[in-house]
């Protein structure tokens, strides 16, 4: 019987050296994992979310705890108001004044940022034209010359470059070519 070649589902799998791409590295998993069993079930960034974070339930009771805690709603909004109680209530049990404790919170809301909302790489403006190039040059000789009197427009010249000619002063960069 003559042997069919493999299908695509049928290639063998070819065994590389080391950890699959992605996956995490085992001792850095073995402590996450004994950080996790050893603080409550949570890590540190879960204790940290749980601390200074508002939740829902937070959200719900602001306005009471609020009348509790003698603070003013000066017409904050749920959220904002359910921060200040958070933030009052910390102060009240590590003895510091609310808005030191605000700042520690931020502080708090801040580093999981990342973790939420990253950071997205700078978008590169696709106009096609090269940036524009200006030269200052100074009246008469030498180096004390003063500078083009900027107030007579017979003295500006606008010269019309294109990134190819001939007369270009800086070697072509790789976004310069079409």
């Amino acid at each position: 019987m003559a042997q069919l070649p493999l299908t695509l589902l049928e290639t063998p799998v070819l065994r590389r050296r080391g950890r699959p791409p992605g996956s995490r590295n085992r001792s850095s998993l073995d402590l996450a994992r004994y950080v996790e069993a050893q603080f409550g079930g949570m890590t540190p960034g879960q204790q940290s979310a749980a601390i200074c974070l508002v939740t829902p339930k937070d959200l719900r009771q602001a306005k009471a705890r609020a009348q509790q805690l003698g603070i003013v709603d000066h017409g904050l909004g749920d959220m904002h108001l359910a921060m200040v109680v958070k933030a009052t209530v910390i102060a009240r049990a590590i003895g510091c004044e609310t808005k030191e404790a605000w700042l520690l919170l931020q502080k708090e809301r801040e580093g999981l940022m990342p973790y939420v909302h990253a950071k997205q790489a700078p978008v590169e403006r696709k106009t096609g034209a090269a940036p524009a190039t200006v030269f200052m040059v100074p009246e008469g000789d030498g180096p004390g010359a003063p500078l083009l009197d900027l107030g007579d427009d017979d003295a500006i010249d606008f010269v019309e470059h294109s990134p190819g000619d001939a007369g270009q002063v800086s070697p072509p960069k790789s976004h310069d070519t079409p």
